[in-house]
């Protein structure tokens, strides 16, 4: 009986801990899940800047190339201070650690449709999914 004692309780931390991690590591990235930072548009593209009803999306990819979180911005003024959040997420349970984030500008309002003269930058670098000061420069125009 003692010998079973002793070993029951770490055994049910142990389950226990594994399964908090199984379960609850999803759910931690979601609920911590903030990226904040500046979109820019680069000198050489000021010039062909689109007018009125221009849409920027600013949009986190995973490890994997899914868009998981996605922020759309109507009329955006620059530098535009941005903020994914978890209601920003789209695809939840695709969330990863570390993140790609890429910004687009259009006025046709369609993201997965790039047309010509579309701006469009990314981050050379990746992100966490707990991130302040991510710079993303919109440097290059679709063909």
């Amino acid at each position: 009986m003692r010998l079973r004692k002793r070993y029951f309780w770490p055994a049910f931390l142990a389950a226990a801990v594994l399964l908090g991690w199984k379960f609850g590591y999803q759910s931690a990235l979601k609920y911590f899940f903030r990226v904040s930072g500046t979109v820019t548009i680069s000198q050489d593209l000021l010039a062909g800047l689109p007018g009125a009803n221009a849409m920027l999306f600013v949009v986190a990819r995973n490890e994997g190339g899914v868009p998981v979180a996605v922020r759309k911005i109507i009329n955006p003024v620059f530098p535009y201070k941005f903020e994914l959040t978890p209601s920003s997420l789209i695809m939840p349970d695709l969330l990863t650690r570390r993140l790609y984030l890429e910004a687009a500008l259009n006025t046709h309002g369609r993201l997965e449709d790039p047309r010509k003269g579309d701006l469009k930058g990314a981050r050379s670098e990746n992100s966490y999914f707990i991130s302040k000061g991510q710079d993303i420069v919109l440097d290059g125009r679709q063909d």
